[in-house]
């Protein structure tokens, strides 16, 4: 789908419709360099309140009408990268009430954290998925006014921002089709085609194979759908790998919630339930088109959850891959039975490490929130580097506890366990639940992304719809897992 470009200059040229961004640290100090900008007839001020933006003129510039606007970049709780990201993607935004068709941000050569969030505001914060709509916007293109060129390691640094931004708008793009579109064959393909592209090598098992697999966990939940269930392997095997990782996203293509059907305003938003097989497949993408010396695997179980004579019940009994037994107490509790089987496939193949991602819980949404996604793992320092990364590209996540004792819920008297805990700590019986197919000692972070993967409104610079929270964050992790081992 469309979205803004970004390019950098060294000088400013005007053009008919500009809007002109003058960004500012605080009260007193540019971001830009005043050598750099145009003369205005007016001072360029910073607003006097922290973190906002004011229009400084609108008028004539060299005989074309531009528009200028000065931003603080001191928003309360958010650093300056990401008020900038913010800054661009709301100048772009209001591109249709302000009548501009260009934005312009001035920034000093030496900002190169700015930089970077710029384009980030751009091809994050333009991003538009249009494709039922009749009546299409033209993106606005942005470039930044350095004053001069820019300095060495820049511009490969832009260029690795923006092939994983493309990846995470491919993301976006899978997620934002309607469920209709977007069915376990559909994804498969669709991730197939792009995978290959991008230098994997992809396999796709069908119901047949995963009943020869004996996946019985991904079978169950997408037995009573039309449209079957399906398991995607992605491989990326560069030359000297550092290590081999495993990436496993949940794939709900769309989810009611089976026979313990959720109420209609709770299966709004349910089209994202496959956001984290879309987020760590798209990870997987720029990890090998970045080159990145870690050896990938990416499992993407993709199923529907619907009610029909042929769906799966309360009580029913699930042979897992692994052998294991579940009887299940909640048909709404399904993601985590396909992420099993998954999980036991990548524990087979004996890697280093293992990552799974998943809108999981809404209990997570209630622990933390729409905007911050929760991490448990089994290694402290893989969960503080997971955070860690995070923090460095504006994804948040918290460490929630395996606690233990709190397996004592998923017990089962007539089947190995339960695939669902009790009334509270749902979140934590969620994640002990997969806890059990991964083998002791093993390395493993799982990913509850509950929250921002499915939240509808905007997220700072990325407007409503998909956001594909965790693509970022899992590309900039497994460089950190490179480096680590280098």
């Amino acid at each position: 789908m469309p979205t803004s470009t970004f390019s950098i200059l060294t000088a400013y040229d005007p053009a008919d419709k500009d809007l002109l961004l003058f960004p500012f640290l605080d009260a007193g100090r540019p971001a830009f360099h005043p050598g750099s900008t145009p003369r205005l007839p007016v001072p360029i001020l910073p607003p006097e309140k922290e973190g906002k933006a004011q229009t400084v003129f609108a008028g004539e510039l060299s005989g074309k009408k531009v528009l200028a606007r000065a931003a603080r970049l001191d928003k309360e709780h958010l650093d300056t990268a990401r008020c900038m990201k913010c800054a661009v993607a709301s100048a772009i935004s209001s591109s249709t009430d302000e009548g501009t068709k260009r934005t312009v941000v001035f920034i000093e050569a030496s900002q190169e954290e700015l930089i970077r969030a710029a384009q980030e505001g751009a091809l994050l914060g333009g991003y538009m998925f249009d494709r039922y709509l009749r009546e299409k916007r033209e993106p606005v293109p942005v470039c930044a006014v350095l004053g001069e060129d820019a300095p060495a390691g820049l511009t490969r640094a832009l260029e690795q921002d923006a092939l994983v931004f493309q990846w995470t708008n491919f993301a976006r793009d899978v997620l934002n089709e309607p469920p209709n579109v977007a069915t376990p064959a559909s994804l498969a393909k669709t991730f197939q085609e792009h995978g290959k592209k991008a230098g994997l090598k992809v396999s796709v098992w069908d119901a047949k194979r995963l009943e020869k697999e004996r996946c019985g966990g991904i079978l169950a939940v997408g037995k009573g759908a039309k449209h079957p269930p399906r398991l995607v392997i992605g491989e990326y095997r560069p030359r000297r790998p550092r290590g081999h990782l495993v990436l496993v996203g949940k794939g709900i293509t769309f989810d009611t919630g089976g026979y313990c059907l959720k109420p209609a305003g709770s299966q709004v938003g349910m089209k994202y339930d496959m956001s984290g097989a879309a987020v760590t497949f798209a990870a997987a993408c720029a990890i090998a088109g970045l080159k990145l010396p870690v050896r990938l695997t990416v499992m993407a179980p993709l199923a529907e959850n619907v009610i029909s004579s042929e769906a799966f019940l309360t009580t029913d009994i699930i042979t897992m891959r692994s052998g294991k037994t579940v009887q299940v107490d909640n048909t709404d509790a399904e993601g985590r039975l396909i992420l099993a089987d998954a999980l036991a496939l990548a524990d087979e193949r004996d890697p280093d490490w293992i990552l799974d991602a998943a809108t999981l819980t809404g209990a997570c949404v209630v622990a933390l929130g729409e905007d911050v996604a929760a991490v448990y793992g089994t290694d402290e320092g893989l969960s503080r580097m997971l955070i860690q990364a995070g923090e460095e590209t504006g994804e948040d996540f918290w460490p929630l506890p395996l606690y233990m004792p709190y397996t004592e819920q998923l017990k089962a008297t007539v089947a190995d366990c339960k695939n669902i805990g009790g009334k509270w700590g749902g979140s934590i019986t969620a994640a002990l639940f997969l806890r059990q197919f991964v083998s002791e000692g093993r390395p493993w972070l799982h990913l509850d992304i509950a929250g921002p993967a499915v939240k509808e409104e905007a997220l700072g610079h990325l407007g409503k719809g998909a956001k594909a929270f965790g693509v970022k964050t899992i590309t900039a992790f497994v460089k950190r897992l490179a480096a680590a081992r280098g």
